[in-house]
This record gives structure tokens, C-alpha cells and sequence, in this order.
């Protein structure tokens, strides 16, 4: 009896502990939830039955007055910054070798933190324009349509063999809370056409990542917030690139994020002098964390796209546009689309290094290229190994090839989506109209002749990083078949062949081992003296 009384106690005692165990985990992953300080279901100004988004925005600035002004100052919002003088961005002169450009393109700003951004029509003053929920929606259910310019989905819609339901309007504003992974991956994992597709570092696997993926998102252990890094202030999110000077300040921990409110570095928490290792921490001049600690792009379970020729584009089959699937390291993914041309994609793809400081010089959609310099680097990093602020980075390199204005030579933005009648090719398949209209859409000036050229895109890899006994081995940068066998502007150890320093170090080592073979020589004939001597000696005693 008594041995049953002290099992009861103990499953008793087994079963609190895991029901709070599993009570802490629950409030620890809804963190937007404990770190409330008002529950918006019982805000009668969001207790309504809303038809039209930006009536939910004005019933939130009711309260929030100054949110639409702070976010209106925000790239999320302007999608372009000043660079040397100039507006570039998604949003205003910047390409890249995706989709090209986002402005014309309602299919884009569906990703924006707006309602109705179509054409130049768009105001951008209007404080009703700004979507709230995109960010602060608790649901999980508010979905943007691209036929609607970024406004949700207000009927229910077909999207292929996918029924997308209307959103719930007042279910999503009165769940409004802090933003979790699940609101930023959404647009940030998304981006370029589709999950994984465009930064090679960034998916929605992000979403609960096991350890070994990402120690810091993994809710196996630190469990952090895209915010955790990514602080905020004023609606004004840290963590920008493009234009962006130097970063790297060893006095200052490499751009801590209360010097500017903008850097975000892995310096930040954890020092430029991390290891326990003396031989390892002097790597920190001149190597990046993420260049050790980040072995792989995309090495979760979904694949990134590694190239995309856009010139083989509107091919028809039996009249008909059509895509053709493939395996990619056993995950299979469209190799060619008629509304977009060929592609290659990859998983656990080992990244490429340059040397960069925080700078993308980003060339424009006026920036005049050389044909005869194809690939022609669309956004290249900057610095080499005798810039001090420069440091050996792990990149994506995105390979494409997409039109450009032969007569003028510059890059041409493309009008992909939209009705019969407005040039856009993925409607008309046609690409003299499509690059009319794309270059009316950006005010570009078009020759009306184009072809095809080879470009890289540029993206440093900064997420999805691995424990400590998954960091690169010494031995992959330090051989002959290097990881940094494209960096050649300095000597490395076990990379590099060079005449005159191999040389000196073979004559340094076989001037060392001859003196160590004369010092034990002559140390070995002294000895043979000495005892020779002794021997001598005590034949001499014994003859007196």
C-alpha cells in the first residue's frame, strides 16, 4: 500500500511538471500575446463587420495617430532610398535579375505595406493607404491579392486548383498583436516569386526551424523573433544593405545596432572576439562570422533558384504556354515556365565569397553597361582584402539573363502582369510590347531594340545559422580546391602556389631540420670527446 501511495505521488508530480512545461512553451511561442497591453477584441471601434481594408486603418490611427507618418518615412513603405544623390529601389531606378522591377508590376506590391499601389496614381501621402494587419495580423489568415494591388482577398477566389477563402476582416483586426515570424516571412521568404526563391538564406522553414538550422529562430533552444536582431523603433526597422557605408567598426563592435538604429551584425552580442581559441579570434579581421558559421545556402528543406535566362521565355507548346518540372537535389520545381523562362535551383549549395563592408553599389535602370563585360554585376559588393573595413562574406550569386536596350545599352524593365491590351507579357507573350510598356511604367527611354545579356546578382547570406560543430572546416579554405579559390588578391595558406614563398619555406624548414641535425650532431661528438677524455683520465689514475 505504501509503495502504491508513493507511485501515485510521483506520476502526480510527473504530470504538473510537463502540463507546466508545456503551459510556459505555449506562452513563450505567443509572445505577442503575454506582451500585450490591450486586447483589440474589445475595441468597439474594430467590433464591426468591415468590407474595405483602409477602413480598418482609420478606425487603428483612432488611437495610434502617429503610426501611418512613421511608416510612410520607412523603405518598407518608399521601397527606395538616396543613394549618391539618388532615389533607388524596388520602388524608383532598381532592378535586379528576378522579376526585374517591381514599379508597373501590381503582382509586387502585393508585398507592399500598402493598399493600391498600382500605377503613379498611388498617393503615398495618404495615411489610409498603409496596411496595418499585413504586419499585425494574429490570424494567420489575412492574405493580399495581386490582382488587387496589395488589398486583401475581399470574396473568395480561385487560385488555380486552390480555393483562397475572403479574408475575415474583423477576425484579423481584432487579433492585431506584435508581428511574428509567420507576418515577416510572408513578403521577406516569399520574395521573387515564390518560397526560398530569391536570398538563399530565407524560407519559410524559418517559422519553427529545428536547432540545427538556426540555432537563434529554433524554439529548441533560444527561440528568438525576427525582431530579436531586427530591432524597431518608430516603425523603422534595422537591418539595410544596398547604399549603406561601411558597417564594420571594431572599436564599436561592428556596427552595434544603438550606434545608428539601422546596422545589424552578429558583433552586436557577441563581441569580435568570440572563441576560446587565440588562432581562431585573429580570423575576425579579415572574416566574417557568417562565412564560418553559415556552411550552406538553403539548407533547410526547400530549394533556392540559382539562375533564371529569361530569354527563352514565351515559347509555346501546341499553341499553348506550358512548364516543364525537374528534380533538383530530389526536390522537384518548374525548370522552365512560358511566362518566365529557364531556370536551375539548389539545396545545401555552398555559397560564394567576396570581400564586402556593408555597400551593394547597385547600378540603376539609367546606369549604362558594357555589352563586351557580360556578365555585367548588377549589384556587386565592395572592397578587397587591403580596405580595412572589408571582410570575407558568404553570397548567393544569382545568375540571369534578361533584356536590355542595345541601341542605348542599358538594362530595360519588364511589364509582367496585367490585362489583355496593356503589353504585359505574362497576357500577350509578346516581349517588344511588354519592354514598351515596362519602360513607360519606370520612365525609361526604349530605342525599341533589345536583346539578352548575362547578369549576377548579389546576396549576402546572413541567416539560417548552423551550431558550432557544423562551422566550416579549416581545411575548406585552407586546400587547393578552396572555398575562396574566386578571392586571389592575397596569398593563403594551403590555397595558394607562389615560387619564391614556397621556396623560403622549404628552405626554412630544411635550414631547421639541418640545424637540429648539426646541434644534435655536434651535441653527439662532444659527448663521444667528453667520455673519451674520462676513459683517458681513469687509465691515467690507475697507472699511479
Amino acid at each position: 500500500m505504501k509503495c502504491k501511495t508513493i507511485i501515485l505521488v510521483l506520476l502526480l508530480s510527473w504530470i504538473n511538471t510537463v502540463t507546466a512545461s508545456s503551459s510556459e512553451k505555449t506562452e513563450d511561442q505567443d509572445s505577442s500575446r503575454t506582451d500585450m497591453t490591450a486586447d483589440h477584441s474589445k475595441f468597439e471601434q474594430l467590433d464591426k463587420d468591415f468590407d474595405y481594408a483602409p477602413d480598418i486603418t482609420e478606425a487603428c490611427l483612432g488611437c495610434h495617430t502617429e503610426a501611418a507618418k512613421q511608416v510612410h518615412k520607412t523603405l518598407h513603405w518608399k521601397w527606395a532610398a538616396k543613394v549618391d544623390g539618388k532615389m533607388v529601389g524596388k520602388g524608383q531606378n532598381g532592378f535586379n535579375n528576378y522579376c526585374v522591377a517591381a514599379r508597373g508590376n501590381a503582382s509586387c506590391t502585393q508585398c507592399h505595406a500598402g493598399y493600391g499601389w498600382r500605377n503613379d496614381d498611388f498617393d503615398f501621402e495618404a495615411e489610409e493607404n498603409v496596411d496595418c494587419l499585413v504586419c499585425h495580423d494574429g490570424t494567420g489568415t489575412y492574405k493580399k491579392s495581386a490582382a488587387m494591388s496589395g488589398h486583401p482577398y475581399y470574396e473568395a477566389t480561385q487560385l488555380g486548383d486552390f480555393l483562397q477563402p475572403a479574408v475575415d476582416l474583423k477576425a484579423v483586426a481584432q487579433s492585431v498583436g506584435a508581428p511574428k515570424r509567420e507576418n515577416c516571412l510572408a513578403c521577406h521568404a516569399n520574395g521573387g516569386g515564390g518560397n526560398g526563391v530569391k536570398h538563399g538564406d530565407t524560407d519559410m522553414s524559418l517559422v519553427d526551424p529545428v536547432h540545427s538550422l538556426d540555432v537563434h529562430m529554433s524554439p529548441e533552444k533560444l527561440n528568438f523573433s525576427c525582431q530579436t536582431c531586427h530591432k524597431t523603433s518608430g516603425h523603422e526597422i534595422a537591418g539595410r544593405y544596398n547604399g549603406k557605408k561601411s558597417f564594420i567598426d571594431h572599436e564599436k563592435d561592428m556596427g552595434r545596432i544603438e550606434r545608428d538604429g539601422k546596422n545589424v551584425s552578429c558583433e552586436s552580442c557577441h563581441g569580435n572576439k568570440p572563441h576560446d581559441i587565440r588562432e581562431i579570434d585573429n580570423h575576425t579581421s579579415k572574416v566574417a562570422c557568417t562565412s564560418c558559421h553559415i556552411p550552406e545556402m538553403a539548407r533547410g528543406p526547400y530549394l533556392t533558384k540559382l539562375s533564371w535566362d529569361w530569354s527563352t521565355a514565351t515559347k509555346m507548346k501546341d499553341g499553348k504556354p506550358y512548364t516543364e518540372e525537374k528534380l533538383f537535389d530530389g526536390v522537384e520545381a518548374h525548370s522552365y515556365m512560358s511566362i518566365k523562362g529557364t531556370f536551375t535551383w539548389g539545396r545545401n549549395v555552398t555559397p560564394e565569397y567576396r570581400w564586402y563592408k556593408g555597400e551593394l553599389k547597385q547600378k540603376t535602370l539609367q546606369t549604362v553597361i558594357d555589352p563586351n563585360s557580360a556578365p555585367i554585376d548588377i549589384n556587386p559588393p565592395t572592397g578587397d582584402y587591403n580596405d580595412p573595413d572589408a571582410r570575407i562574406w558568404p553570397f548567393k550569386v544569382h545568375r540571369g539573363k534578361q533584356p536590355y536596350d542595345t541601341e542605348f545599352n542599358r538594362i530595360l524593365p519588364i511589364k509582367l502582369y496585367g490585362k489583355k491590351g496593356t503589353g504585359a507579357l505574362w497576357t500577350e507573350y509578346d516581349w517588344a510590347k511588354a519592354l514598351t510598356a515596362g519602360a513607360e511604367s519606370n520612365e525609361v527611354e526604349f530605342s525599341g531594340k533589345f536583346a539578352f545579356i548575362e547578369t549576377n546578382g548579389f546576396w549576402p547570406i546572413k541567416h539560417m545559422v548552423a551550431p558550432a560543430e557544423d562551422a566550416v572546416d579549416c581545411n575548406a579554405c585552407h586546400a587547393r580546391d578552396s572555398r575562396l579559390k574566386g578571392l586571389n588578391d592575397f596569398y593563403l595558406i594551403g590555397r595558394d602556389s607562389n615560387f619564391w614563398v614556397e621556396l623560403f619555406g622549404l628552405l626554412a624548414v630544411v635550414g631547421g631540420l639541418l640545424g637540429v641535425m648539426g646541434h644534435s650532431a655536434l651535441r653527439y661528438i662532444t659527448a663521444l670527446r667528453r667520455k673519451k677524455l674520462q676513459v683517458q683520465q681513469g687509465q691515467g689514475d690507475d697507472r699511479e
